[in-house]
């Protein structure tokens, strides 16, 4: 079966970067300025309070035509009625998660290297995020849009650009050849996150004329 990869800019959710009390509204101001998937990606939550947190994200994901997926944690994203799941490359194999989470949802993995990405797409994977392309504050080691490019190429799946990407060097990173991309400071930290949102959108667009 053939699922569709539609989304173009997914955004990752921090409650290190945004208080518990505007994380959904963070959320969803990125989602109406252009985001069209959401990815709930809180490790430190146990299982009751991550899948509260995962049911808000979907009513939030649901009133702006956008995707809910949940890291990792695949019984949350049966029990919120998430569109998909993404698995971190230490985390269950695609294959494992398809087999719990059925035919419909969309399977992400999460890579860092070639054979990681080859792998992936082996396994089953819907789509791939590759990176960090740049250096973020828990990742110093980076591919650099060039090496995160050369991965995607040999790919034949959806890949998406994650890591240390803003409005600036997402030209870089689509100039690379990506057509998909995912942020997390670029709009949990904006003054104004729907209008960062629609920012990156607009690059996104610039790319597909």
């Amino acid at each position: 079966m053939t699922r569709s990869v539609s989304f173009r800019l997914l955004f990752v959710g921090s409650r290190a970067l945004v208080s518990e009390e505007r994380y959904l509204a963070v959320a969803g101001a990125a989602l109406r300025g252009g985001a069209d998937a959401f990815l709930l990606r809180e490790k430190d939550l146990a299982g009751r309070a991550l899948l509260s947190l995962a049911r808000g994200a979907r009513r939030v994901a649901t009133g702006t035509n956008a995707l809910l997926i949940v890291s990792d944690r695949l019984d949350v994203a049966l029990a919120s009625g998430a569109d998909g799941a993404q698995l971190p490359e230490r985390s269950f194999t695609p294959k494992e998660a398809r087999a719990l989470l059925g035919e419909e949802r969309l399977i992400g993995r999460s890579v860092h290297d070639l054979s990681g990405a080859l792998r992936a797409e082996k396994d089953g994977a819907d789509f791939v995020l590759i990176g960090p392309v740049y250096p973020t504050p828990g990742k110093e080691r980076a591919l650099g849009p060039a090496g995160a490019a050369a991965i995607r190429a040999s790919l034949s799946i959806p890949a998406v650009a994650i890591g240390g990407i803003d409005a600036e060097r997402a030209r870089e990173v689509l100039a690379a050849g990506f057509d998909r991309i995912a942020v997390v400071r670029a709009i949990a930290s904006a003054r104004d996150p729907e209008a960062a949102a629609r920012t990156l959108r607009a690059r996104l667009e610039a790319k597909g004329r």
